[in-house]
């Protein structure tokens, strides 16, 4: 090599080398604070770091930066997995130690029981969305709008997802036996484009039906009102026999016995309410062609419009059966008029 080539090589060596050292002062500018002695150090090392105790992240790991409540400028350096969504993972003293000596950070631990609690933003699809989606599905395939009562078979139906995924759900093979009422499908989210997750369900169905219970306990002998009534949702293969679905056949009867609140309602629970009560004074009426006969008695037991009661007569003191016209006069029939005086 000749001593002009040799001139050359240095003089290049030295360029590089120079150049190399002036991005270093300009790095170190960025990262570096004076301790007043001279010694240089990471500028998040000149001053005291505030640890988070608590920590919530959108991502799929934990960056440093996520750890403090100051600003670092290495903060966005992945440091760990972060938690599935909606959980939980806690980063102990001993992990922190190591972590602020690799990346020269000025914070220890105040004790060995010292953590960062980081937790993962979520959404989630809970068992109502599923079982709506699934009520929609059915109702689309069956043709009809029959009410419905969903029973999965068990297992979880709800989905926690991240943040970035849209939280729809949509149903595919869809398999529906009206015959044994059940169904069968498969689960996808989200509802339209890629499938993130799917889940396998399947159950029964029942048709609903609503119909009116007391929303409050009820004593013996009480008139019903509208104000007493609440509509409540039961199955049809659980109704039973002669059960009320209609309040008109309710409100302004009678109950029978003490019933309960939500209790389902037969037609043998509630009487018409009396239009004549037990004691009470009345018009006794007979009625034959032209004659229109009358006298006072009293009432023997309760009885409604309609029906039959027994009464006796005041004057005669004989007791006889009439049937209640009014809330004041019970008719005597014909085979009757010889005992009215």
């Amino acid at each position: 090599m000749t001593h002009r080539s040799i001139h050359a090589s240095v003089l290049a060596l030295a360029l590089m080398i120079s150049t190399a050292a002036m991005h270093t002062a300009v790095r170190a500018e960025e990262l570096i604070a004076s301790t007043g002695d001279g010694e240089v150090v990471p500028a998040e090392a000149a001053q005291g770091l505030s640890l988070r105790n608590n920590v919530m992240v959108d991502d799929d790991v934990v960056r440093l930066g996520d750890l403090f409540m100051e600003s670092l400028s290495v903060g966005d350096t992945p440091i760990a997995q972060a938690p599935a969504p909606g959980q939980t993972i806690a980063l102990d003293a001993r992990f922190l130690r190591q972590l602020a000596r690799a990346y020269h950070l000025d914070w220890q631990p105040d004790s060995k029981f010292e953590k960062v609690l980081v937790g993962r933003m979520s959404q989630r699809i809970d068992t109502t969305q599923v079982v709506a989606t699934i009520n929609d599905a059915i109702h689309e395939r069956a043709g009809n709008d029959a009410r419905l009562d969903l029973v999965l078979d068990g297992g979880d139906v709800e989905f926690t997802l991240p943040t970035n995924i849209s939280p729809t759900i949509g149903i595919r093979n869809l398999q529906y036996d009206p015959t044994s009422q059940r169904f069968a499908a498969t689960l996808v989210v989200p509802a339209d484009g890629p499938t993130v997750l799917q889940r396998q369900v399947s159950g029964s169905i029942f048709e609903t039906i609503d119909i009116p219970v007391f929303n409050h306990a009820m004593g013996a002998g009480v008139t019903v009102q509208e104000a007493d009534l609440q509509w409540i949702s039961v199955r049809t293969d659980r109704l039973i026999g002669n059960v009320v679905t209609d309040s008109r056949q309710l409100v302004g009867m009678t109950t029978k016995r003490p019933l309960r609140t939500g209790q389902m309602l037969r037609g043998s629970d509630l009487v018409m309410t009396p239009a004549i009560r037990k004691n009470t004074l009345i018009t006794l009426a007979l009625q034959s062609g032209q004659m229109n006969l009358t006298v006072t008695g009293r009432a023997l037991e309760d009885a409604a419009i309609g029906q039959p009661i027994r009464v006796i007569n005041v004057n005669s003191k004989k007791e006889l059966t009439g049937i209640v016209r009014d809330a004041s006069t019970i008719v005597i029939p014909v085979a009757g008029q010889l005992t009215l005086n």
